[in-house]
């Protein structure tokens, strides 16, 4: 059994953070390190590198940072700062910078395991135009996250009909929330990181 230091990167925003959690160590980003580090995939310690900030968008996601395992949480508040812009104009814009982004990750880390997450609603329910835009911008994430040959996981998919449970102020993840994005990170890895030895 080899025994070396990796990295994992976190990039993202509050989805990711213990902030809204109550608890230090009880965001996403947290539990799924704790995880990493418990199993020693492949003999391996890992070292958090966690660049996850509240209120981060697209343009400020340090794209040229480095890291073996690597989840990203980004676009909601993208979406949330120009809604009206996206509801009269469609989501090109926005697939663009994002599909830029991935891409600037993928090249500065091409043999990372790279998550990204999608975007899930808030606790009060959304007018039907706001349901399409978000359809349609997971639906957007989604094929980039396959096109640089990503893992995605289906946060959306997770939280809908638990955002009672799953969130705290509206929008923010809960305990709970963030323990089920780890649980979707934990279950990427264990289909793409290579097995204990």
């Amino acid at each position: 059994m080899t025994d070396d230091l990796r990295t994992y990167l976190a990039l993202g925003d509050s989805m990711s953070i213990d902030l809204y959690t109550g608890v230090k160590g009880g965001g996403a980003v947290s539990q799924f390190h704790r995880w990493l580090d418990y199993h020693k995939w492949l003999g391996t310690s890992w070292a958090l590198d966690d660049r996850t900030a509240d209120m981060c968008r697209m343009r400020y996601v340090p794209a040229d940072a480095k890291g073996d395992v690597i989840t990203l949480t980004v676009g909601g508040n993208d979406l949330l700062a120009d809604k009206e812009r996206y509801l009269d104009e469609g989501l090109d814009s926005f697939a663009q910078e994002h599909i830029d982004l991935l891409t600037t990750i993928r090249r500065t880390n091409p043999n990372a395991l790279f998550i990204v997450g999608n975007i899930y609603a808030p606790q009060t329910p959304l007018p039907d135009d706001l349901v399409r835009a978000l359809d349609e911008a997971n639906a957007v994430i989604a094929s980039n996250v396959r096109s640089i040959d990503g893992q995605l996981a289906d946060i959306r998919g997770a939280f809908r009909a638990h955002e009672a449970e799953y969130l705290c102020y509206d929008i923010e993840p809960s305990l709970q929330g963030a323990t089920v994005i780890a649980g979707l990170f934990q279950a990427e890895a264990s289909r793409n990181l290579p097995p204990q030895i």
